[in-house]
């Protein structure tokens, strides 16, 4: 029997909401937050801490690490040492800081295009050069261009691979195969690799992410408890490194770009989602990719020339809509103009992302069986 119930969200109209700040009959299934009821022991913690009524500068307990750790075992079985671990307000604000003290300017930063849109920002805002890696789309799946990556990574001016593990958007777990080639890679030619694994939680029932922390202890893993439990307005995140010397340079950037330091709640938010998050975390995750089945059973029934790519990872759909339009932009703001439905317009993920959209379906069933009726209307409007 359930103990959390989501098919009741929470109402943020009004609220100050990036995502809900819309029109009446606008539906938001675009930015990467949920609208499911925060886990009951964050918001106990929250208010606990709230009680305090001076709200000062704080500091990491030990147990904020320890959390961390606690869970990584339990989940993922990996041993992580506390030590490795170095707290920042978020895994976008590492990557910058990261870019900006311990990359050369002018450098190459390898991305694995479609891919989040914000590293794009990332790495062109601190003077660096985006190099993509296009990935391989065939049959409705995506490989790794490893022929490509090897020669964009043995180029002495390319100093970064930047990983999406999960990756955002198209849901691919890279296996330990294909996990193990890239670190061979960067080994190899010198190449510093960071692992963006922020969506390693939210994954399909019964299926776990790859750590890249399983496989070389040279990397860096940024990771976050802000996705999974619906906590991304509290900046909290770590970036894990066993490699002494580049955490220390590591630590050192966060503290000279002020994000190595925790807000008031951060610590205690982040120590309660891990500590008391285990049931709510697998319901969660079922709810989801039930919400995920019940798409993918609509467009092949309702909607058979679109296609859903099938994943195992992240609350994020990534359709594929070329039958109709190889212009997303277009694509997506028509929806939204003529129905209210307001995705992602894959053109900003990069390379291979126009003739796709995303769409968020960490809300309830009714709101992601009210976004299939607006999506057929659209396209039987076509």
């Amino acid at each position: 029997m359930s103990k959390y119930n989501f098919d009741e969200i929470v109402d943020r109209r009004n609220s100050g909401s990036y995502k809900w700040d819309i029109k009446d009959n606008e539906l938001p299934m675009w930015v990467a937050d949920m609208d499911f009821h925060v886990l009951p022991e964050i918001k106990e913690a929250i208010i606990k801490r709230l009680d305090i009524d001076a709200y000062g500068y704080a500091e990491c307990p030990k147990e904020y690490f320890e959390s961390y750790q606690a869970w990584a075992k339990k989940n993922h079985d990996i041993d992580l040492d506390t030590k490795w671990m170095v707290f920042s307000s978020g895994v976008v604000a590492s990557i910058d800081s990261i870019f900006k003290h311990l990359v050369p300017r002018g450098s190459g930063v390898v991305i694995m295009s479609p891919v989040y849109h914000v590293f794009y920002h990332c790495i062109e805002n601190n003077g660096l050069k985006v190099v993509e890696n296009q990935l391989i789309y065939q049959n409705g799946e995506y490989k790794i261009d490893f022929q490509n990556l090897e020669k964009q990574l043995s180029d002495e001016n390319n100093k970064v691979l930047l990983l999406c593990n999960p990756h955002n958007p198209v849901g691919r777990i890279w296996n330990e195969q294909e996990l193990a080639k890239i670190v061979t890679f960067c080994e190899k030619f010198n190449v510093l690799l960071i692992s963006d694994e922020i969506h390693c939680d939210i994954t399909k029932p019964g299926i776990s992410y790859n750590p890249i922390m399983k496989l070389s202890k040279n990397a860096i893993a940024l990771m976050s408890p802000t996705k999974v439990f619906n906590i991304a307005g509290i900046q909290t995140s770590v970036a894990i490194c066993p490699n002494d010397a580049l955490r220390v340079k590591i630590s050192k950037g966060f503290g000279m770009d002020d994000i190595g330091e925790p807000n008031y709640i951060a610590s205690f938010a982040t120590i309660a989602a891990f500590t008391y998050g285990q049931k709510w975390h697998e319901e969660m995750r079922e709810y989801v990719f039930n919400n995920k089945k019940y798409i993918q059973e609509y467009i092949k029934r309702e909607l058979p020339q679109l296609r859903l790519i099938d994943n195992d990872a992240t609350y994020l759909l990534w359709i594929d809509i070329s039958h109709y339009s190889n212009e997303s932009d277009a694509f997506t703001k028509k929806l939204r103009d003529k129905t209210g439905l307001f995705v992602s317009t894959g053109k900003q993920f990069g390379s291979g992302g126009n003739g796709f959209i995303r769409i968020n379906v960490a809300t309830s069933l009714a709101n992601v069986k009210d976004a299939c009726g607006r999506l057929k209307s659209y396209i039987k409007s076509l």
